[in-house]
Formats: structure tokens, C-alpha cells, sequence
């Protein structure tokens, strides 16, 4: 019991190092996304809400996320979080849910045409693929309840909604942290120009990493085939 509680405190201390990190690059590089977008905490109300969601358990790193920063909003800045990607806000994660289990009710399950192995590709509509933000239209990052047999609980899946294409893109929450840091610290992301100019800090992935346009890129335009 003492081994558990002590790794879960270190993966505590390891999240909310690199979420400060994170932050402070933000408030150096893009101060209005880490001023007025950034949600504040959780309430223990909302983490209630989210937990009936699914009867799968949420990863302890999700959660911590969540403990942090309830996602963003774009109520005075317009910004957005992970590749570019709004980051959900809990509220954000019930109404995609919804959406989805309406959007899937009385039809047929929609199979992927190209995935990772790591990923169960049977249904787009696989409502134990938790929304944790997305670009505005169909493409988003899930984070994945119900990995394929090779794949790992909590792993993080971006999903092409309209190309029917998924592939990993972080093994864990606490990965996608650490990746998203390392970007940003690498400078792969940037103010968007046309946001400036309206007053708006908003994040442009740099053409490498950005998700929306994966069909051009190396690690990932084998799946537009």
C-alpha cells in the first residue's frame, strides 16, 4: 500500500512539475492564452459528472490534468492547448459524449478504414474514446478506454473523423504532457498572425507537427494510403 501511494505522489509531483512548465512557457510566449484561457480547477462536482460518463476507471494522470486546469475557454481569449487543438473543459468532454451517443444511436458501428494497431478501429463512434479537445470540426484527441490488445489503457489517439483514420499520438496524459512540453521548449509552436492582430494568442503548431495536416506528414501520411 505504501509502494502505491508513494508512485501515485511522484506521478502527482511529475504532472504538476510539467504543467508549471508549461505555464510558465506560456506566460512568457502566449500570456493571454495562460491569463484568460486556461480554466481553473476542477470542482469535485464536475470530476462527479465526468465519472458517469463510463464505467471505465479514468488514469490518474487524467485526472491530475483535470485538478489543474479544467480545459480552456474562449470567453475573452480565443486560445487552444495540445497541437493546436482546443483543450475541452469537463462540461466540453459530457457535451462530445452526448453528441456522440446521439450520433451513434440506431445505426450500424462505422468501421475505420486505416489505424494503428494499438487502436480497436471497429467504430468511430466507440464512446469509450473520452474527448479531450478537438479543432473545431472532425478532427480530435481521444483519449482511449478500449485499446486493441497491443495498444495501452489511457494511451492518447488522434481520429480524422471524415478521413475514418486513427493512430497514437501519446502512450498516457502524462506522455502527451511531456511531448507537448518538449515542443514548446523546441519552438514548434508559435502566435498565430492573423489572431495578433485581433488582439488574440492563439498557438500554430509548426507545419511538422500539426495534425490537421497529417496526410503530408512523415511519421503519419502512410495511413492517408
Amino acid at each position: 500500500m505504501l509502494q502505491v501511494i508513494l508512485k501515485n505522489l511522484i506521478t502527482k509531483n511529475m504532472i504538476e512539475n510539467t504543467l508549471n512548465q508549461i505555464t510558465n512557457w506560456l506566460i512568457k510566449n502566449a500570456p493571454r492564452i495562460a491569463a484568460y484561457s486556461l480554466n481553473k480547477p476542477a470542482s469535485t462536482a464536475d470530476l462527479h459528472n465526468l465519472s458517469n460518463l463510463t464505467v471505465k476507471q479514468f488514469p490518474k494522470d487524467f485526472l491530475i490534468l483535470y485538478k489543474t486546469y479544467n480545459g480552456i475557454n474562449d470567453d475573452v481569449n480565443w486560445g487552444n492547448f495540445f497541437y493546436g487543438m482546443l483543450f475541452y473543459s469537463i462540461n466540453d468532454i459530457i457535451a462530445d459524449q452526448e453528441f456522440r451517443t446521439s450520433q451513434s444511436k440506431d445505426i450500424q458501428s462505422i468501421p475505420l478504414k486505416h489505424f494503428d494497431p494499438e487502436i480497436n478501429g471497429t467504430n468511430l463512434y466507440n464512446l469509450n474514446w473520452i474527448g479531450l479537445g478537438s479543432n473545431g470540426s472532425r478532427n480530435s484527441l481521444r483519449l482511449d478506454l478500449s485499446p486493441a490488445e497491443q495498444g495501452t489503457y489511457g494511451q492518447i489517439i488522434f481520429v480524422d473523423g471524415d478521413q475514418l483514420v486513427a493512430f497514437v499520438v501519446a502512450d498516457s496524459i502524462t506522455d502527451l504532457l511531456n511531448i507537448f512540453l518538449k515542443y514548446l521548449e523546441n519552438g514548434l509552436y508559435s502566435l498565430n498572425s492573423e489572431a495578433l492582430e485581433d488582439g488574440q494568442h492563439f498557438l500554430d503548431p509548426n507545419e511538422t507537427i500539426d495534425l490537421d495536416n497529417w496526410p503530408d506528414i512523415e511519421k503519419w501520411k502512410k495511413y492517408s494510403t
